[in-house]
This record gives structure tokens, sequence and C-alpha cells, in this order.
């Protein structure tokens, strides 16, 4: 297991900002339960990965955020892949990072919904569909996805290692 607070910077956003609206905040980045685990176990199938677009993202200023769902699917896989005590000490390095996270309003609360009945593939995550509407309904702050899952790609989204650096 490595350290996770090694591969995030404290670079947060503070306002939301509204469909159209112009600014000049760099877009950000939301982070999926894979890429977490991926940079947390260092025998993931995508570690290496997982570190190099991190290290990227981090020199482009990447500003990051979380569904109220990815930490909690994060610590789950790890404490049935790797050990409990190790999903512990994940959960409170991850913590102590005080990463924002995203979650819809309540008159966004039927998009994940959406999202999970256009899909057609068995096997298809509640959580990745919350992440989808998330990613639709703040289209003006994330740029991108940090995953390893192309079921974002295969919806129209932007995957983290598509970004141009």
């Amino acid at each position: 297991m490595t350290k996770i607070s090694d591969y995030f910077e404290e670079k947060f956003f503070s306002d939301e900002i509204k469909p159209g609206q112009e600014t000049n905040y760099l877009k950000g980045v939301l982070v999926d339960a894979d890429a977490l685990v991926a940079l947390a176990k260092i025998n993931d199938s995508n570690h290496t990965k997982a570190v190099d677009l991190g290290n990227k993202l981090q020199k482009t200023g990447a500003a990051y955020c979380l569904s109220p769902f990815t930490v909690a699917e994060a610590v789950t896989v790890l404490s049935y892949k790797v050990s409990h005590q190790a999903a512990k000490k994940f959960l409170k390095q991850v913590r102590e990072l005080d990463i924002p996270v995203f979650e819809l309003p309540e008159n966004y609360k039927e998009l994940p919904d959406n999202w999970f009945f256009k899909q057609t593939k068995k096997g298809i995550s509640y959580f990745d569909c919350y992440n989808m509407a998330l990613l639709d309904r703040y289209e003006e702050q994330l740029a991108a996805i940090f995953s390893f899952d192309l079921i974002y790609k295969r919806n129209g989204f932007t995957l983290a290692s598509d970004l141009k650096f």
C-alpha cells in the first residue's frame, strides 16, 4: 500500500459554477474509486498508469473532487483485495486530505437513475452512473474523470488519460 496523500495536493473548488457561466477557473477532475484503489494498491494492474497520470494532473494544477460514494467504494475494494487494516489506513489518509465531495442537489436526484436506465450492458455500477450524473450536471467545472473504467468514455465523457497535457 502506498500513502494516498502522496498523489494529491490540496487544490480544490470553492464555488459552484452554473452551466453557461464564464469563469477563469481551471476545470477539475472527478476521481473514481478505481483510480484511488490503483494509486493505493502497489500490485494493482493500473498502479503505474495511475501514478503517472496523477503526476501529470498534479503538474497541470488539477483540482480534484469525489462523489459521496467514491471513498466508501474504494475502502470496500481495498478491504476485500488487500486487507481490512490497509483499508482503515487508506480511509484515515484520504479523510485527512479533505477532498471536496460533489453531491447532486435535490432537484437533480433523478440524473443517476436516468444514466442507469440508459445503460444496456450487464454489470454497470450505479455508483458509476452517479459519477456520470455529476459529470453531466457539473460539466462547467469538471474536465474529466480520473478512472480506468471505459464506461465513461462509452457514454461521452472524457477520461483524465485523454486530456492533452
